[in-house]
């Protein structure tokens, strides 16, 4: 009887151990399985990311373009001289944008790239750059196959490795990675898809660290390009997918995610407004969802139709006039999309989840507010699209279960990979140069200003200045803002001599409805010379005086002011405080310095003269042209000897002296 007792107890604490054990193992916190170590994956992954990497190829050997290259790379003023404090300040915007993490980026590459031709974009080497964006677009494509592969249990990689095969070598894709100044967008595309990545890993082990470096990869993405700020509705379209319900719980743990993207948001606004992006034309709210209607469904139809790719698509009518008939045709298509997604959303979540992921990661990019003059912008599909190309991975991978379809599939996919690897391979050869790349544009929308205007613009650098005139008028002609007006008026100023046509252009672009002030600026300068060259100093002054209005540290306007006030209206006073002024906020602008001693000498202030001259030749003694004026200051004062040895300087420095001046002074000297 005791060992019957004694085995039944033993039994029961047997049973208590083993049960404590599973308990206890139950109770470890889940651990995530780190993709690489899926080894089954390794190859579709590899020949994915090969297959993109062979399309791009090419743009290595492309250029950097007057497309914006030139003021992010060679001419962006941080590239070499990289204030932190100052780019990153919440006050700070370049080119319309708050992205300072994207200006850091460039910093770094300036610095660790090797050098290229010393005559050529400053010395900058192309290569470099373009190898840089396509490194990051691989990265991308590769966390989107994660992403998929993760979201779908691991199971279904078909659908992973065809949404990222897609989102890898899809033409439309091709202006965010092929043109340098799109960095920003494969940037931010980055870090916001190591933090989708990272959130999906969240959901799956409820741990706050995983969930803390989600934040803080969104914060990255944000300081990239502010078009990361629907992250965390993204987040809400993740957990509808995964099954995950709403609760106070997922609600709150989004709360710092959508309030760091209202802050983001906000600074989108203001760099836009500060860079003249938002136009100031009014548009009528229903013009406005009429035009958001128009994008959404474009970008839809070139997913599936990727042909007449260009780096502009502007608005088909003037958003000036009444609203096309079909436009109306819009908003019920749409409908009909959105219907298609509730009722498919019962028998399956695909298409809604792919839906909602295009639609809110596409919706801050919409036309709902007339910005630039373009209505579609292929750069911004390029997160959108996984949505969309994750509907087209389900439809396949459901398809090759069905043996009877499984060969039709396989070859239409085929025929899909192959249309948009050659597709992509001729629109990278459109970012070539800028030669290529502006006549692309004149070619595919003849009737659009700013294929041409690229052309003078050109042309100008290049010095034709027949041809350049000749696009900038064809510009002109074609209802444009200010810069083909600007461009037209400085060749009728600078090398026809028409200055009554120069200042009618310059009037012209101040009178468009279209304000912008950095054109504006460039219209009263130039009307003031203008006027200069026609000899009305008055009216010169004015406008040099409202160019300084627009822009009160604009010291060419201070000089050329002072200039006039000085050696035209005899007014030294104004003159002198204009070069002071310029001197204050550049101690180095020799033509400021020498400006104060030419009105002392007008004043016969001869020692004043002299010492300025010499503050002038300090900045500069390779400048013959300030040796003569002290020789002048020094005849003044009957320092003759002096005054032949500066002479004889700036005779020997190129400048084109008078003979007269020294055999004068020489005969004074002897007296």
């Amino acid at each position: 009887m005791f060992r019957a007792f004694s085995r039944s107890y033993c039994e029961r604490n047997e049973g208590t151990r083993i049960m404590k054990q599973l308990q206890k193992k139950s109770q470890k916190p889940k651990t995530i399985r780190v993709p690489y170590r899926e080894t089954g994956i390794i190859l579709p992954l590899i020949i994915i990311t090969g297959l993109t990497f062979l399309i791009y190829i090419p743009a290595l050997s492309n250029g950097l373009l007057l497309w914006d290259d030139h003021t992010y790379t060679w001419q962006n003023p941080f590239l070499k001289n990289f204030d932190f404090f100052r780019v990153f300040s919440f006050s700070s915007f370049y080119m319309g944008h708050y992205h300072p993490l994207t200006m850091l980026w460039l910093h770094m590459e300036y610095l660790l790239f090797p050098k290229g031709v010393p005559g050529m974009y400053d010395g900058l080497n192309p290569f470099w750059f373009h190898l840089n964006n396509i490194v990051i677009h691989l990265a991308n494509t590769s966390l989107v196959f994660y992403i998929i592969y993760e979201l779908k249990g691991r199971k279904e990689w078909v659908t992973a490795a065809v949404t990222a095969l897609l989102f890898g070598i899809h033409p439309m894709h091709v202006e965010s990675v092929a043109w340098v100044s799109e960095l920003k967008d494969v940037l931010y595309s980055l870090f916001f898809l190591a933090s989708l990545l990272v959130y999906i890993f969240y959901i799956k082990t409820n741990r706050f660290l995983i969930l803390a470096l989600s934040f803080v990869l969104f914060i990255l993405s944000d300081l990239s390009k502010a078009q990361a700020i629907t992250l965390p509705v993204l987040f809400f379209v993740i957990d509808y997918y995964q099954g995950r319900k709403l609760s106070l719980k997922t609600a709150l743990e989004k709360v710092p995610f959508l309030l760091l993207s209202v802050f983001f948001g906000i600074l989108a606004v203001k760099a836009s407004v500060a860079g003249y992006v938002v136009n100031g034309v009014q548009t009528s709210i229903v013009m406005n969802v009429m035009n958001g209607c128009y994008s959404f469904l474009d970008y839809i139809f070139r997913m599936f139709v990727p042909v007449n790719l260009c780096a502009v698509h502007p608005y088909s009518y003037s958003i000036l006039s009444d609203l096309p008939f079909w436009f109306y045709l819009l908003p019920i298509i749409l409908a009909g999309l959105i219907f298609l997604a509730f009722i498919t959303a019962r028998r399956s979540r695909d298409f809604m989840f792919g839906f909602l992921f295009y639609a809110v990661t596409i919706s801050v990019m919409l036309k709902l507010v007339p910005v630039g003059d373009c209505l579609v912008n292929e750069r911004y599909s390029y997160i959108p699209y996984i949505g969309l190309f994750f509907i087209i991975g389900q439809l396949i991978s459901g398809y090759l279960e069905k043996d009877q379809l499984k060969y039709l599939v396989y070859t239409m996919f085929f025929l899909i990979v192959t249309a948009c690897s050659i597709l992509s391979v001729h629109r990278i050869k459109d970012w070539k140069d800028n030669s290529t790349f502006y006549e692309d544009m004149v070619q595919k929308y003849p009737g659009f200003w700013r294929g041409y205007y690229g052309q003078s613009v050109l042309y100008y650098k290049n010095g034709e200045y027949d041809k350049a005139f000749e696009t900038a008028d064809k510009a002109c002609s074609l209802n444009p803002p200010a810069a083909p007006y600007a461009m037209r008026g400085t060749l009728y100023l600078e090398h026809q001599k028409k200055y009554d046509l120069a200042i009618a252009d310059f009037n012209k672009l101040l009178n468009l409805k279209e304000k912008d002030n950095h054109f504006n600026i460039i219209a009263h300068s130039s009307l003031g010379q203008a006027f200069f060259n026609k000899g009305d100093f008055t009216r010169a002054n004015a406008e040099y005086s409202k160019a300084i209005g627009l822009d009160p540290e604009n010291t060419l306007a201070y000089i050329k002011r002072g200039t006039i006030c000085a050696d035209n209206l005899g007014r030294y006073d104004e003159a002198m405080s204009d070069f002071r002024k310029v001197l204050d906020m550049d101690p180095s602008q020799k033509e400021a310095a020498l400006g104060i001693g030419y009105c002392y000498y007008r004043r016969n202030m001869t020692s004043e003269a002299i010492s300025a001259f010499g503050k002038a030749i300090a900045l500069d003694t390779s400048d013959g042209r300030l040796y003569y004026f002290r020789a002048l200051a020094f005849a003044q004062a009957k320092r003759f000897s002096e005054a032949i040895a500066d002479g004889m300087k700036s005779k020997q420095l190129g400048y084109n002296i008078s003979e007269s001046d020294l055999q004068h002074w020489n005969s004074q000297r002897k007296q």
